[in-house]
């Protein structure tokens, strides 16, 4: 394990933290969170964590890898096996970002909690997340709080979450969502025996919708 959260790193530590994490594949987890990384960096991180197949948790949340940097870890994230727990939080990583995700992760059946809070995702990337979501069967946490997809990526992650039984938290939080989107999510909780935690705060459902 490996945690450097909280401390100031820019592209410049992460480039000299990505020759450190040369031949480092018994790492399986790397907490970066909270520090100024942008897209040279956390590209700089991934080209050296594409070796490391055992990664099982990836925290880099509240830094500015935006698009082009999560583009690049999500091409890592396609050889990692073991991948378990990814949280992107606050990174602007929008559309594009959202969609090299779901590439990515598309065929991993190990993904048990997603965190992409505070992104500028919109409908577009929550279709592809949806699409994506589709096969997680073992996915206990999902967190889309703060990014504006509106009833129609609401309607998408909703159905991709169908045949998911296991989420015990959802958080979509000030997503934009009105009274339309709310029926297809209250058929998808219709199998949700071990949800513990829904957060639909500030958003627009109204009565009709409750």
């Amino acid at each position: 394990m490996l945690f450097l959260d909280n401390n100031k790193i820019t592209d410049v530590g992460a480039t000299a933290l990505a020759e450190c994490l040369k031949n480092k594949q018994d790492l399986r987890v790397l907490n970066i969170d909270y520090n100024g990384i942008g897209p040279v960096g956390a590209r700089k991180v991934a080209e050296q964590l594409r070796n490391n197949y055992g990664l099982s948790k990836l925290y880099c949340d509240s830094n500015a890898i935006g698009e082009q940097g999560c583009e690049a870890l999500a091409e890592c994230m396609e050889m990692m096996d073991s991948l378990k727990k990814v949280c992107l939080e606050n990174n602007n990583i929008m559309d594009a970002g959202a969609i090299a995700l779901s590439r990515a992760l598309e065929d991993n059946d190990t993904l048990l909690s997603l965190h992409l809070e505070s992104n500028q995702i919109t409908a577009e990337g929550a279709s592809a997340l949806g699409e994506m979501l589709s096969n997680k069967f073992k996915l206990s946490k999902l967190n889309l709080n703060n990014n504006t997809i509106g009833d129609e990526g609401f309607v998408k992650i909703a159905e991709g979450l169908n045949d998911v039984e296991t989420l015990r938290i959802i958080t979509l939080a000030n997503t934009g969502v009105t009274k339309a989107g709310i029926p297809a999510l209250a058929h998808s909780l219709q199998n949700k025996r071990f949800l513990t935690k829904l957060l639909l705060d500030n958003n627009a459902i109204g009565q009709e919708g409750a």
